[in-house]
């Protein structure tokens, strides 16, 4: 229904809009957001709209702080908190706490460990009335948000900030888009030493590459002997995970080890 120039969604309505502003980004991750009051639309906006802009920021910048005090926000990815002390923008979380929102209702908490969780609770905190998405749309919001359907899972190489989780982190990586040999592994970050992991894989598929820094520097993944089920890595160590006669290895290496998050990047491999 339309009131004047105003479009008057139910909630239900509210959650579907969003979801379609999500779809219309460009590149991942996808993030669509609406602003409303009283079930009237004021205002939508997702990630790619404005280069470089997040989906909340594009939206709050085309109302004014009178349309903004009181009125709700309705975002499929929760908003990020500040990364570093010296980035160029606010986070979303500190522009909605300024704005005057008063409500915000979150699709999917954001897999990124520097964020996940942290900017719900931020503006819980900051006095913000907070929401979630039914079930039903979170798995919407779930499946097309992040590249190959799942923050867990990747395709080739690539890197990826993991969030640290006390039991293990399940990561997949697929060789490629048309090949789908597969290789998982998990992550834990450990109570002692803090900069340390332990990254576990099937028995007898993990072998430590000593003193390398580079996967360059690996001819043959199948080069390193004494296979286990896991390796314990610090910051820029190597692992290199494959089953004896497998046709895959996946080289896994940390780039960073944090409270938060875990940083790695991975190579994959044929073997001959």
């Amino acid at each position: 229904m339309t009131i004047g120039t105003l479009e008057s969604l139910t909630e239900s309505e509210l959650f579907d809009r969003a979801i379609q502003e999500m779809l219309k980004c460009p590149g991942h991750p996808k993030i669509g957001a609406v602003i409303s009051k009283n079930g009237l639309v004021l205002s939508t906006g997702f990630k790619g709209e404005l280069k470089g802009v997040h989906a909340e920021r594009v939206a709050i910048e085309k109302l004014s702080v009178d349309q903004l005090n009181g009125a709700k926000i309705h975002t499929t990815l929760e908003p990020c908190v500040e990364m570093s002390v010296d980035q160029p923008k606010k986070s979303c979380c500190a522009l909605i706490l300024e704005s005057g929102i008063s409500t915000v209702s979150i699709g999917v908490l954001d897999p990124n460990g520097r964020i996940y969780a942290n900017g719900m609770n931020s503006l819980r905190d900051g006095g913000i009335n907070i929401e979630v998405f039914p079930l039903e749309m979170r798995q919407r919001i779930e499946a097309v948000t992040f590249p190959f359907d799942d923050f867990s899972k990747a395709i080739g190489d690539g890197k990826r900030r993991i969030r640290s989780v006390k039991n293990g982190k399940k990561f997949e990586v697929q060789f490629s888009m048309d090949d789908h040999r597969k290789i998982s592994f998990s992550i834990s970050p450990l109570s002692m030493p803090l900069d340390r992991i332990d990254l576990v894989s099937d028995n007898d598929s993990v072998r430590l590459a000593p003193d390398i820094t580079k996967f360059g520097d690996i001819p043959d993944p199948m080069l390193y002997q004494d296979p286990s089920h896991f390796a314990r890595l610090g910051v820029g160590e190597i692992a290199v995970i494959a089953k004896a006669n497998a046709t895959m290895a996946l080289l896994v290496k940390i780039l960073d080890i944090s409270s938060t998050d875990i940083f790695i990047q991975w190579e994959v491999r044929d073997i001959p």
